[in-house]
């Protein structure tokens, strides 16, 4: 009997391998989809952690919980059985409450995307007939970033106590829906690098000015200099053109990288635009002796060549202040956003920098691409 089974083994031992990897191959994919690290930035995926997190599939693992509170720049050694102790359950909302926050961004520009985004979704949610109170929070170095810029932010950072509160958590990308699920009260988190384009592009932002209020002093330094350009420009017309001139704001960095014909056309563009009076040209150097910027002021018309400013927000008001815009870089929409009015030129051959800016030209009526 031992000797006709190993006969019968050897005889089909292909077919037997072949099955037993077939197998141990499915086993290893299934075993690999679900662990927490290839699971947890899922953009539609809701995980639930705290009081109602009662099924283990349901539950974050302490790795990778520790990895979100990091990002949100929350303290990871605080455990739930610690946060736990001191939780005051009365302190949870207790109405249909949808908070929406973001991962601390790399840098300013990502910063500034998601507090547009974040005011866009609220914007779009309160305008809506939702029964659902939406909160916006943002982490402490989200509004330390935003703090160069803005005089104050209006919205709370979040804490392990809001963490503690909404056991759902869905992390959104760009383009990620947002679907309310069936607890009352939920978090949603914007992934590094989403920008919600969809919602912005809806947004009166000239209108939103309580959340972008600037310092009074870079208000006042921004203002005074555009007093003093339009007193000078009386060397270049008469009284009536002084009083109908309009202002071009364009920052040029040494990272952009544009060439100097881009700025010529757009400046050609937009005194075609604007041939009802005079135009003149605010150009923000962060090198003013470089090839582009020494290039531009040795036109002859309207251009005032002036230092990158030591204070982020008086650049920032500047160009905001300005009548149109042409844009150099990924931070100029910004300003060109919150006013609401004139005509901006983006630079239209796609890379890094531009891509977003295009794209926000393609739903714009005042805003044109120049390659």
């Amino acid at each position: 009997m031992l000797r006709f089974t190993f006969q019968l083994v050897r005889r089909n031992i292909k077919p037997l391998i072949l099955i037993v990897s077939f197998l141990t191959f499915i086993w290893l994919i299934v075993d690999t989809a679900h662990r927490p690290e290839f699971v947890r930035h899922a953009s539609k995926h809701s995980f639930r952690f705290g009081s109602n997190a009662n099924e283990p599939e349901e539950h974050w693992y302490d790795r990778t919980m520790g990895q979100f509170l990091e990002l949100l720049e929350i303290d990871s050694n605080i455990t739930a059985d610690e946060s736990r102790n001191s939780f005051e359950p009365m302190a949870c909302p207790r109405v249909k409450t949808m908070v929406f926050t973001a991962f601390t961004g790399n840098s300013q520009v990502e910063n500034l995307w998601h507090y547009f985004s974040l005011i866009a979704i609220q914007n779009s949610y309160n305008s809506s007939s939702t029964d659902y109170r939406i909160q916006i929070m943002l982490t402490n170095g989200t509004s330390t970033e935003l703090g160069e810029i803005f005089e104050s932010i209006p919205f709370e950072v979040i804490n392990m106590k809001i963490i503690w509160c909404f056991p759902y958590k869905s992390i959104l990308n760009s383009d990620t829906s947002i679907e309310f699920g069936k607890s009352y009260i939920q978090l949603f988190v914007l992934n590094n690098q989403a920008k919600r384009l969809q919602e912005i592009v809806k947004v009166p932002w000239e209108q939103q000015k309580q959340f972008f209020r600037l310092r009074t002093e870079a208000a006042n330094t921004a203002k005074n200099l555009l007093h003093e350009m339009r007193q000078r420009s009386k060397l270049y017309g008469d009284e009536e053109d002084v009083n109908n001139l309009q202002f071009v704001g364009i920052h040029i960095r040494e990272e952009d990288q544009l060439p100097y014909e881009y700025y010529y056309r757009a400046m050609t563009f937009h005194r075609k635009m604007h041939d009802t009076g005079a135009l003149l040209f605010v150009i923000i150097c962060e090198n003013p002796k470089s090839i582009v910027c020494s290039m531009l002021n040795e036109q002859s018309e309207r251009i005032e060549v002036i230092d990158e400013h030591n204070e982020a927000d008086v650049d920032f008001a500047l160009l905001t202040y300005c009548n149109h815009s042409i844009l150099s870089n990924e931070r100029d929409i910004f300003p060109s956003l919150l006013r609401g009015f004139g005509n901006v030129v983006v630079y239209g051959e796609q890379h890094d920098r531009s891509q977003h800016a295009i794209e926000l030209a393609s739903f714009k009526e005042n805003w044109y691409s120049i390659v």
